[in-house]
């Protein structure tokens, strides 16, 4: 990711950028369209709303994501361009981690949460817009109502091929 200057993460509408010591969400938040670099924790705190529509967001290192269970959270990946259909993205050189996603029945997180050497703890309510959200990580672990469903071609995200069934890969 291109080494950009430190961005502040205490505004109410943020933009694309390096955020150096993480981001620590509260109260409303709109993430302008774009790609955040994140290098710490990506926090979204309880009873925060936080939108933002055309954002990739990218786990530098071993950064994780911690999302309160209180907090409405609607965010949607690109639908063109690099990274189209991507909403976060960790880094495939971070060490074993883990990023808890907790979701509000309003909650959308509509693309791919992408976490290679991470376990992704999936949580709560969440679903995508139309059911639209891609989880690849690890390990996985599911809990609550969340809905997941792989056609996303209505929004303009491709398809990714799979497997008929689950298998264990070593």
């Amino acid at each position: 990711m291109a080494a950009t200057p430190c961005q502040n993460d205490n505004k109410a509408t943020l933009g694309p950028g390096t955020y150096c010591s993480g981001m620590n969400l509260k109260g409303n938040v709109t993430l302008s369209p774009g790609v955040y670099v994140v290098q710490g924790s990506f926090k979204i705190n309880a009873n925060a709303a936080i939108t933002g529509s055309g954002v990739t967001i990218f786990m530098s290192g071993s950064s994780t994501v911690s999302m309160n269970g209180n907090a409405s959270v609607q965010l949607s990946a690109p639908t063109s361009g690099s990274y189209s259909g991507v909403l976060f993205y960790g880094d495939r050189t971070g060490n074993s981690a883990s990023s808890t996603f907790n979701g509000t029945a309003d909650s959308l997180l509509t693309g791919a949460i992408y976490f290679p050497k991470q376990q992704v703890n999936y949580l709560g309510n969440f679903s995508g817009k139309g059911g639209c959200t891609r989880v690849v990580a690890d390990t996985i672990q599911w809990s609550g109502n969340s809905t997941i469903n792989q056609d996303c071609s209505s929004l303009g995200i491709d398809d990714i091929p799979a497997a008929p069934s689950v298998a264990l890969v070593e």
